[in-house]
């Protein structure tokens, strides 16, 4: 009676084994799970973890190249970025990386190729169209390198660098007048980025050392210097500003006409009058005068010693 009573209370329940065979259609649902399951907890036990990336690794040596580069060790950082180009052959920050370490070693030629390899890989990498120009103007070959300093102002129309180099390549290629042109277009740039971002321009060595070498190039020295000393004021070693107000400061004293009395304070805007010239005098008049002096200086002398009467 009471398994009767038990039955019509809770329906049969058909109970399956824990692990049912394929045969059984209803269990082959759970079957898989557990399968699966059991999958993901020996998959990492039999097959480890695997190494980085070919990508990772090439990163890794390009931070390598660059902490080498800042301790000066360049042949060292050379072989560490042409590690990372060998790895993962399809970076542009690596190849445009061991361009500048050949260019730092004097292998412009392999410069030269590394840079047009990065802009291969990136067509809007200016920096890296920038350091191709670089390259191509010390091999004189300063044509081609009017096309790389195009090509990184396609990509930014108001990249001061490139103007820059721009227009000294000109000068070197006889187009002397449109390198002036792109000299002051260079001053104008210059002054509306510092009078938009004045807060930027603060801490801008490069703004202040391209417009210095913009009016040197004009010929406005004393305005160079002051746009140099700027670039000084916000870094100290920054070599393109200490080496232009040197070469702009050589050019104002030539202009003065004299270098030597160059510091020499002026006076109600005219120079202090120079020294007067020491005028030669022949050795025999010398001679006399001198003789001359001693004879007066003797007899002084005795007309002392003789007695009053």
């Amino acid at each position: 009676m009471v398994v009767l009573f038990v039955s019509l209370i809770i329906p049969p329940t058909k109970i399956y084994p824990v692990l049912p065979s394929f045969t059984q259609g209803k269990g082959q649902v759970p079957l898989f799970l557990l399968l699966g399951f059991m999958a993901l907890l020996i998959f990492p036990i039999a097959c480890p973890a695997s190494a980085d990336t070919d990508t990772e690794i090439a990163i890794t040596l390009v931070r390598k190249g660059d902490d080498l580069m800042m301790q000066k060790k360049y042949h060292e950082a050379l072989g560490a970025y042409e590690e990372a180009v060998a790895i993962d052959p399809y970076n542009s920050i690596s190849w445009n990386k061991l361009g500048l370490a050949h260019m730092t070693t004097g292998r412009y030629e392999d410069a030269v190729a590394a840079f047009r390899k990065a802009t291969s890989i990136d067509p809007f990498y200016d920096e890296a169209w920038n350091n191709l120009g670089d390259s191509l103007a010390i091999l004189d070959r300063h044509k081609e390198a009017l096309e790389a300093y195009d090509h990184a102002l396609m990509v930014n129309q108001n990249d001061l660098y490139a103007l820059l180099h721009k227009g000294t390549s000109l000068q070197e290629t006889g187009d002397s007048a449109g390198a002036m042109v792109i000299y002051e277009q260079i001053i104008v740039l210059a002054d509306r980025e510092m009078r938009k971002h004045p807060n930027y321009a603060g801490y801008d060595a490069e703004i202040w050392a391209i417009k210095g070498d913009a009016l040197f190039h004009l010929g406005r020295f004393e305005e160079a210097v002051i746009a140099y000393d700027s670039a000084i004021h916000i870094n100290p070693k920054y070599e393109m500003a200490i080496s232009g107000k040197r070469k702009a400061m050589d050019e104002i004293l030539l202009s003065r006409g004299n270098p030597v009395t160059t510091g020499v304070p002026d006076f109600e805007g005219t120079r202090a009058a120079p020294l007067p010239t020491a005028i030669a005098i022949p050795w025999w008049i010398v001679f006399v005068s001198f003789f001359i002096g001693v004879l007066i200086s003797t007899f002084h002398t005795l007309s002392r010693k003789i007695p009053e009467k």
